[in-house]
């Protein structure tokens, strides 16, 4: 009876060893299969879209996902400058990024989406970029190699400078007005009588601080997240077009993920898309108040003078594209 009970004994012992054995191949084969998510972005961390990537995106994926996926945001450029970041993520080298409209020169669907005075409040914004218009314009992102998950904005731009108050047309002649490195952008400023400078966006704050440059264009989120006031005497609240985001993702990684994952990551998208949304639209007034107790003198330029000022920059651009006029009008016709 005792060699019974040693032997079976051992027997239990053996089981016991190799049922360990097995949950620890399993349990590394689960530390393994975590997947660490870059997001990059080259936002400020107090700018909305990083508050709301932070508070939202990150915990919902991690927690989602019983810690399969953590996502580490890189944001202030930190990965590389828009060109770089974006093309990362066409890439593979970062999972996911927040892209803006850089890729217009290749598909100038996105390009017409910032085409000055085109939209005129935040409600206008979110019509277009939620119908058909995002789904267009989201084919060409995915054309590109990067899928959207969710329409985000940077808000509506206003110029700020060194040199004088903007009150017209005729206040912009001489001042060198930075502009990000794309058509729509540069020909806007042109328009308007400014000296446009053409540079990435990390090279903004010291080229001002220089005297490179004299002002920028940028919502005001981004002008104050970023301390450009420091560098600042003026800003003109200009709206003269709004500067749209996305959520994007590296599409063979999308094309890889379960679609329980594909549901994970998409809705987590557009959470952090209703808090960012909500936190731009409520802080417009309140940056310009921070901006004013920063020092900075705000001015309100005549709005009709501006756009007809930018006339030429739309008929230009319908008149490129036999598919322009139409996408341009169904912008307009969801002004209601």
């Amino acid at each position: 009876m005792a060699k019974n009970f040693r032997t079976g004994m051992r027997t239990a012992l053996v089981v016991l060893m190799v049922l360990v054995s097995v949950g620890a191949f399993a349990g590394g084969q689960r530390a393994s299969a975590t997947r660490e998510i870059k997001l990059a972005n080259f936002y400020a961390p107090t700018h909305p879209v990083n508050i709301a990537l932070n508070e939202v995106f990150v915990p919902m994926i991690e927690e989602g996902s019983n810690g399969r996926f953590t996502v580490q945001v890189f944001d202030s450029s930190s990965l590389g400058a828009e060109r770089e970041l974006t093309e990362g993520v066409q890439l593979g080298t970062i999972e996911m990024g927040v892209a803006g409209g850089l890729l217009s020169a290749t598909y100038p669907r996105i390009g017409a989406l910032e085409l000055p005075f085109l939209f005129s409040d935040f409600d206008h914004v979110w019509r277009v970029f939620d119908g058909e218009i995002g789904e267009q314009v989201a084919e060409d992102f995915e054309d590109a190699g990067l899928k959207v998950l969710a329409w985000i904005g940077n808000g509506f731009r206003v110029f700020s400078n060194s040199v004088r108050p903007i009150n017209g047309v005729a206040d912009t002649r001489g001042i060198k007005m930075r502009m990000p490195e794309n058509d729509v952008y540069i020909a806007t400023a042109r328009a308007l009588g400014f000296e446009v400078v053409a540079m990435g966006f990390g090279e903004v704050y010291n080229a001002m601080a220089t005297g490179v440059i004299d002002g920028q264009d940028n919502p005001l989120a981004t002008l104050y997240a970023s301390r450009f006031y420091e560098v600042q005497d003026y800003v003109a609240i200009s709206n003269h077009m709004f500067s749209h985001g996305s959520i994007v993702m590296n599409l063979d990684l999308w094309n890889s993920l379960s679609a329980a994952d594909q549901e994970l990551f998409r809705n987590a998208s557009r959470e952090t898309a209703i808090l960012q949304r909500r936190l731009l639209a409520e802080g417009s007034d309140e940056f310009i108040r921070l901006i004013e107790a920063e020092g900075l003198t705000v001015t309100f330029p005549d709005i009709a003078e501006f756009r007809a000022a930018t006339e030429s920059v739309r008929a230009n651009f319908a008149r490129n594209y036999d598919w322009a006029p139409r996408f341009i009008e169904t912008i307009l016709s969801l002004d209601r």
